[in-house]
């Protein structure tokens, strides 16, 4: 969601032109009437580009955004100057029944969740709270939405195209994210691109390490 680059929407617009989208169904955006896909999301993101005529850009995506984002740069090409993927993969692990346990017990999916996505470092310093603020999720959020897109992630297989990705391309992860290995994978078939690991971070590393986090970005995009 938009919401979780509030730290880098404050910091990358003082010398640069910064959007940030919610895809559909997530934060402000109204929900697609059929059950979405990456395909559909790359065609939201593109549809919007066109729109305010953006043009060519740097674009910036996060876990499932991350794979929205390699899609793009390989059907619409003309419109990535650089890329920025940041902990995510081109081939998502097997998710098992997690997507039924968030329809069924979102309680316990929650709890799951908190422990997959952030650093113990994060969890043990106590920045839970103030990282939870970001998600800006409401008592009325259709929690299949979320089943929806580890669906989607899991129906798509970029491996073996990663080499058709020529643009500049920045891969960053936290280091301790428990899918930091696709992180790895990218950047060894993504031909030139360069891989940041975040200390003491999970999967959110804009939300547990956001001074680091846009420093990186800065030098990769001043570059």
């Amino acid at each position: 969601m938009s919401s979780y680059w509030a730290n880098q929407l404050s910091e990358l617009s003082k010398n640069s032109r910064v959007i940030a989208i919610d895809l559909p169904g997530h934060g402000k955006s109204q929900r697609m009437k059929e059950k979405p896909t990456i395909e559909r999301y790359v065609e939201h993101v593109v549809g919007f580009m066109k729109q305010i005529n953006l043009g060519k850009a740097v674009i910036a995506g996060h876990s499932m955004g991350g794979v929205v984002v390699q899609q793009l740069a390989l059907e619409n090409p003309e419109l990535v100057e650089k890329l920025i993927i940041i902990d995510s993969g081109a081939k998502f692990p097997d998710q098992g029944n997690f997507p039924d346990l968030i329809r069924d017990n979102p309680e316990a999916a929650g709890i799951e969740l908190l422990n997959r996505l952030l650093s113990p470092k994060t969890l043990a310093e106590g920045k839970l709270s103030s990282i939870m603020e970001y998600f800006q999720v409401g008592a009325d959020f259709d929690l299949s939405i979320l089943a929806n897109d580890f669906e989607a992630v899991g129906a798509v297989d970029l491996r073996a195209r990663l080499k058709e990705i020529a643009v500049p391309t920045l891969i960053i992860a936290g280091a301790d994210d428990m899918i930091a290995s696709l992180s790895l994978f990218l950047h060894e078939n993504i031909k030139g691109s360069k891989l940041e690991m975040i200390p003491d971070a999970g999967h959110m590393p804009m939300l547990e390490q956001p001074e680091l986090f846009n420093k990186v970005i800065l030098s990769f995009v001043g570059t």
